[in-house]
């Protein structure tokens, strides 16, 4: 059991890694502030969010701001994945109108994992009891979907064909900790 998932973990890592040299990294992005952000507000409105990712982290002055929807004027949470204020250890500032709004430049795997990776570093709110767990599944969740569009349409079915694998991975390794037969 344990050579299987090693290999699995192995394969997950080098086919990442390649996706993400294939697929490039997330590009520097700018954009502005419309309308003023206190220090508790839960939407960031900007002129445009044209470039950014679906989920990740942004830069505003020298805070880092986790969001996890965006709209085309929009970056924000919801109550079961809250937009994080003062992510990575800064501290949540009030903003003014004109201030520029940019991504955190990195691979893609980063991008798509930073804002799950705030939410369980970062929890707080009412919600943080469902808001963490569901980070914690959706990054788990990372590795049975593997970025691999580099390789074109006619090869999707490996991404299905490696979910099948990792989630028999990991029911065996539930089953085997759970008290089923060892062997």
């Amino acid at each position: 059991m344990g050579k299987g998932v090693m290999f699995m973990v192995f394969l997950w890592l080098v086919i990442s890694l390649a996706g993400n040299v294939v697929q490039g990294s997330t590009e520097f992005v700018r954009t502005s502030l419309t309308v003023a952000l206190d220090d508790d507000d839960t939407t960031i409105t900007v002129s445009r969010t044209t470039g950014f990712p679906d989920a990740g982290i942004v830069v505003i002055e020298d805070e880092r701001i986790a969001y996890s929807s965006k709209t085309t004027t929009t970056l924000r949470g919801n109550p079961a994945r809250p937009l994080v204020r003062g992510a990575e250890g800064t501290d949540a500032a009030a903003h003014i109108v004109g201030k520029k709004v940019s991504t955190v430049p990195g691979a893609m795997l980063n991008s798509s994992a930073a804002y799950n990776v705030a939410v369980m570093a970062d929890p707080s709110g009412l919600l943080a009891f469902v808001a963490v767990p569901l980070a914690f599944f959706l990054l788990l969740g990372s590795f049975f979907f593997l970025p691999i569009a580099f390789l074109g349409t006619d090869l999707q079915i490996l991404t299905y064909i490696w979910a099948v694998v990792g989630i028999g991975m990991l029911a065996a390794i539930i089953v085997s900790t759970a008290g089923g037969r060892r062997v």
